[in-house]
């Protein structure tokens, strides 16, 4: 009996040792994923504290370049009087404060829903956190030790400072960018105010505001049309020369040998040039040294000739290069016109007419119910009209012209 009573007795302790190594088991891994989560945890919140510190100290950055530019524009006009830019000044402060004022009572009311969303997420922690020291029913109690504690409240002590530091930063992040959307709404005033100015100065109408990057691409194409016209106006010079100084030649050739009108000179006639090049008078030609010269002579002047069509041709390429330009840059503007909701008439078809003479796009609509609307025409291109339809007439005839005038002196 005595040794059955041993027998059970150990059983006992070891179904007690076994049941306390499962309870200390069970402490172990809960205290390791309790360990895992707060270390990861501790992670985020670095790797956020690190974002945060780095937004917040380009902000400040900022925050200093547009404090600068904001008391440079805080200034005013110089061109008003000091009375004037005073009170204009005041009055935009006093405006500028209402705005501010408004938006941080917007911002107070929400730090305070966040303030009470974060006081009772702390609470929970807190609950959570006690939980962990006294254990619960199975487990029993369990405490932290006393360096562990001080610790944790070491943690949270810098924890509440960051907290506080973020917070800091965050004000004077929105505060930068309350500042920075009120310059941006300054810049726009003034762009459209200078916008309006220049479309007073120009003659414009009142409805049809003149963009200034309009007039920058239009003066780009007026530029690249002028370098074109003085290219040619050379060539035309060039041109005039060569036939004054054929013509000269062709005087001194009748002054000085009237009687010999039968033999070659430096400029041959249409009907001789015919006449030397046909197959059947091709070996009645004397092998001399006047006639060799002649022949030069009628071999440079095809060439210049040619030289002159090439270069008819290589203009004539630029300006349909040019034009070309244009087309695309209105398509472009007009595609942005369409997307931005300012040029939205269903039904419509318009049609873009760029001319060589008047270099300006039309837009007519096929509806006879609409009005026709045109682009605001600029005063500056008044003084470039006439010009370009002398250039394009000149284009379109400077062939013909050059053959007819070739005809003339070699007929004579």
């Amino acid at each position: 009996m005595g040794k059955g009573n041993e027998a059970d007795q150990t059983n006992a302790e070891q179904l007690r040792f076994v049941s306390s190594y499962l309870v200390c088991k069970r402490k172990l891994e809960s205290k390791k994923e309790a360990l895992l989560i707060l270390s990861k945890e501790l992670d985020t919140c670095q790797q956020e504290r690190d974002q945060y510190k780095l937004m917040a100290n380009q902000l400040r950055e900022r925050h200093q370049s547009l404090k600068k530019k904001y008391r440079e524009l805080i200034d005013g006009d110089p061109s008003l009087p000091p009375e004037k830019r005073k009170q204009a000044n005041l009055a935009q402060l006093l405006s500028e404060a209402q705005d501010r004022n408004k938006h941080l009572g917007e911002e107070i009311g929400e730090l305070q829903q966040r303030l009470g969303e974060v006081q009772g997420d702390n609470k929970l922690l807190r609950m959570t956190i006690a939980k962990q020291r006294l254990g619960d029913d199975e487990v029993g109690a369990r405490h932290f030790a006393a360096h562990e504690r001080e610790d944790l409240v070491q943690q949270l002590e810098k924890a509440r400072e960051q907290i506080e530091t973020l917070r800091y930063d965050l004000q004077a992040a929105l505060d930068e960018l309350q500042d920075v959307k009120e310059e941006r709404s300054v810049y726009q005033d003034k762009s459209d105010r200078l916008n309006q100015e220049l479309n007073h100065v120009l003659g414009g109408h009142e409805n049809r505001i003149i963009d200034i990057d309009a007039l920058c691409m239009e003066n780009r194409y007026l530029q690249e049309r002028l370098k074109q016209l003085q290219e040619e106006v050379n060539l035309l010079k060039s041109s005039i020369t060569k036939y004054k100084n054929a013509l000269e030649r062709r005087k001194n050739s009748k002054t000085h040998s009237r009687s010999s009108s039968s033999a070659l000179t430096g400029v041959l006639s249409a009907k001789q040039v015919q006449e030397l090049l046909s197959e059947d008078h091709g070996c009645s030609l004397p092998a001399t040294p006047q006639s060799i010269s002649d022949l030069k002579s009628l071999a440079t002047a095809l060439l210049e000739t040619i030289h002159e069509k090439n270069m008819v041709i290589q203009h004539q390429r630029q300006t349909n290069k040019i034009l070309g330009n244009r087309v695309a840059e209105l398509e472009k503007k007009l595609r942005t016109l369409e997307i931005s909701g300012l040029w939205s008439l269903p039904g419509l078809s318009y049609n873009v007419s760029v001319g060589f003479g008047s270099g300006k796009d039309t837009i007519t609509f096929s509806d006879p119910t609409l009005p026709v609307i045109q682009r605001a025409r600029s005063p500056l291109l008044a003084f470039a009209d006439k010009p370009q339809r002398a250039e394009v007439q000149g284009e379109c005839l400077k062939p013909n012209n050059v053959m007819r005038a070739e005809h003339s002196f070699l007929s004579k």
